[in-house]
């Protein structure tokens, strides 16, 4: 039953924009019946290939499988680059045509400027799928608090997250670039913050020789993200998952990444000591809650710590009440949403909705959490205005 109203709603939503679209602005066109065939046959298409998506993979509709979650990332991607467009050009029709009953604006004036502004959009979507995607931005933060030891006075640690590699097979050369400007930073340590994949481990075939690349002094530490868990795929068998699961994580061994899964690691400098601990994913439903924090960082610990936890929610909800000395927290997961402003002076998204801290660095009772917007992309194979992200923090004790 689920499939058969799956189908009718995106045939429903379709069918409206396309209705809406030609009444608004394609029948006043000089060959409006030429438009309205390649439009609507465009559309029929479309929907027959959701149909054919879900009626070929039924247990897809909820859960994505290796042969076809590709497919649907490109059914998303003609929804987010056709049809926004012109859902917006519509709204923005709207808006001007009742501003043009009080004001000086025409019915032609405010028709030109919606396709204007809806053409922009799709310009804007394809440089976020074609070009931005691919724009790594490294973004420097000083980290100063009284914990850090003397003898980690300008600690380089660069931090990557949720790479989804599932979603750049075919970008490999852009990532080739991404490990050669975070080798150009040498860094002392790398941390990856989750997400290495979509679900499969077959997403991984390829990446060994890229990945493996990355150089830092003290090593190439990681921690698992909801996606690695295999959780949103409907299995054949629990076998079926465990066997995907442990080939991911033997893969962190290939590329000489060392997995921290409810561990920690104790980094010494002269006589000074810093305690890097990495958490199992940890969020709110329906996000798995696999973390032991207390295992990862135990309450007897004296040494001040650098947790990695890929989901920022986990901040607030239990590292703050540590009784740990945990004076940074390195997280991902948001992406920013893909879309929004980051920048020096601004920082907006609209997954502020859903996550009040979603990107940068915030404080509270002297405890720092630096989330990183991430890499890669999952669902929409694009970025707008949220460029994918390497971040170097440079460590400063304030004794």
């Amino acid at each position: 039953m689920r499939l058969y109203i799956g189908i009718f709603s995106i045939a429903l939503i379709i069918a409206l924009v396309e209705v809406l679209f030609y009444i608004v602005f394609l029948r006043k066109t000089k060959h409006p019946k030429r438009w309205m065939i390649v439009s609507f046959s465009f559309s029929a298409f479309y929907v027959a290939y959701w149909a054919i998506l879900f009626i070929t993979s039924p247990e897809s509709y909820e859960h994505l499988q290796p042969d076809n979650y590709s497919l649907y990332f490109l059914a998303t991607t003609i929804m987010i680059l056709f049809y926004f467009p012109r859902i917006i050009a519509l709204l923005i029709q709207l808006i001007l045509f009742i501003l043009s009953l009080t004001t000086i604006w025409t019915k032609q004036i405010a028709e030109k400027t919606s396709l204007l502004l809806g053409g922009a959009i799709m310009i804007l979507i394809l440089a976020g799928i074609f070009v931005l995607r691919f724009q790594f931005r490294v973004i420097e933060v000083p980290v100063k608090h009284a914990a850090i030891p003397e003898s980690f006075e300008g600690y380089r640690i660069v931090q990557i997250s949720d790479l989804h590699l599932g979603t750049a097979k075919y970008s490999k050369g852009a990532f080739n670039r991404m490990v050669n400007k975070i080798n150009a930073l040498e860094p002392d340590m790398v941390v990856f913050t989750g997400d290495l994949v979509n679900n499969f481990a077959s997403e991984l075939d390829g990446w060994e020789p890229i990945l493996n690349k990355i150089e830092s002094n003290d090593g190439v530490y990681a921690i698992l993200g909801n996606h690695d868990y295999g959780d949103y795929v409907k299995w054949r068998t629990p076998k079926d998952k465990e066997q995907n699961f442990a080939e991911i994580v033997s893969f962190f061994d290939k590329i000489n990444w060392q997995l921290m899964r409810n561990e920690r690691k104790i980094l010494v400098k002269n006589n000074d000591t810093l305690l890097l601990a990495g958490v199992e994913n940890w969020g709110h439903p329906p996000f798995p809650q696999y973390g032991e924090l207390n295992k990862s960082v135990p309450l007897s610990t004296r040494h001040p710590v650098i947790l990695l936890s890929h989901d920022p929610s986990h901040w607030e909800s239990e590292i703050l009440q540590h009784h740990a000395n945990i004076f940074l927290t390195l997280s991902g997961h948001t992406h920013g949403l893909q879309f929004g402003i980051r920048s020096s002076w601004l920082n907006i998204s609209p997954v502020s909705m859903k996550y009040e801290k979603w990107g940068g660095l915030y404080e509270h009772d002297s405890r720092l959490l630096y989330i990183n917007v991430g890499t890669g992309t999952i669902g929409f194979p694009g970025r707008i205005g949220m460029r994918p992200e390497i971040t170097l923090l440079t460590l400063h004790s304030k004794n």
